[in-house]
C-alpha cells in the first residue's frame, strides 16, 4: 500500500474520535504537536470571507482531520469542502456532521475547476514536482485566498532534502522569495505569515538552518 494511502486510512479512527468529542463537548478536540495551531489558522482564514451563501474550498492533498474538528470552532453551514486525495481508492462524500459533509476526489480533473474561492496546501506543495504550473493555473488565478500551512521553504535557493519522518522520501524545498514573488506576479498579496520550529520540517539536519517551516496566507488583489 502507498505510504500516503496508508497514512490517511490510519487517520479514520482519529476522525471518529474528533467527531465524537465535538458532539459531546462545547469546545473542539485539542490536537497534538503543531496541528492545533495550523488548523486554527485554516479556520480563522475562513472569517475573511464575507457572509455569503457558499464558500467553495479545495484542500489539495489533504485528509478529513482538519474538517472533523471544525464544528465547535466556526459555523459550517455555508462551507463546501472538496479534498483532492490522489491516493484515495475511490471518490466519495463523507458526512461529518448533520449539516456538513466533504467530498474526497482522486481525479486530476478536480484541479481544472476555476471556481474554488479558497485553496489550501497543507504541506502538500513540497511533493508536487510541477508546482510552478499549479501556481499559474486557472484554479489559483480564479481563487480569492491561498493558504500554505506547515510548509518547509528555503531562506535562499530551492533545494531537495530527504524527509526524516514516517515518510521516507524527498521534499522539494522551494525558495520563500520565489513563492512570494510568483504569487505577487499573479496578483496576490501576502497578508499573513508565521514560522514554526524548523526542526519539525524533518529536513536533512545540515539544511535546517536554511529552512523556514512556514504558514503563508495570500489574498487576491481585486
Amino acid at each position: 500500500m502507498n505510504y500516503w494511502e496508508s497514512y490517511n486510512n490510519n487517520l479514520l479512527d482519529l476522525s471518529e474520535e474528533l467527531l465524537t468529542h465535538n458532539i459531546e463537548n462545547d469546545f473542539n478536540f485539542i490536537e497534538t504537536d503543531l496541528y492545533n495551531h495550523v488548523h486554527d489558522i485554516l479556520v480563522l482564514s475562513l472569517l475573511l470571507f464575507e457572509k455569503k451563501k457558499e464558500i467553495r474550498i479545495l484542500d489539495y492533498g489533504s485528509n478529513i482531520i482538519p474538517w472533523s474538528n471544525i464544528s465547535n470552532k466556526i459555523k459550517v453551514d455555508n462551507i463546501k469542502v472538496t479534498i483532492y486525495d490522489p491516493f484515495s481508492n475511490n471518490e466519495k462524500e463523507v458526512q461529518l456532521f448533520d449539516n456538513f459533509k466533504v467530498k474526497i476526489l482522486n481525479s486530476k480533473n478536480v484541479l481544472k475547476e476555476k471556481n474554488y474561492e479558497f485553496l489550501i496546501f497543507g504541506s502538500s506543495s513540497q511533493y508536487i514536482k510541477n508546482f510552478i504550473e499549479v501556481l499559474d493555473s486557472n484554479m489559483i488565478l480564479n481563487s480569492n485566498l491561498v493558504l500554505f500551512t506547515h510548509t518547509p521553504l528555503s531562506k535562499k535557493e530551492n533545494f531537495i532534502s530527504n524527509q526524516h519522518s514516517g515518510y521516507k522520501g524527498h521534499q522539494i524545498i522551494r525558495s520563500f522569495k520565489f513563492i512570494k514573488e510568483k504569487m505577487e506576479k499573479n496578483k496576490f498579496e501576502l497578508i499573513f505569515k508565521s514560522a514554526l520550529p524548523p526542526e519539525l520540517a524533518s529536513v536533512d539536519k545540515e539544511k535546517t538552518k536554511n529552512t523556514i517551516y512556514s504558514n503563508l496566507l495570500f489574498k487576491r488583489i481585486m
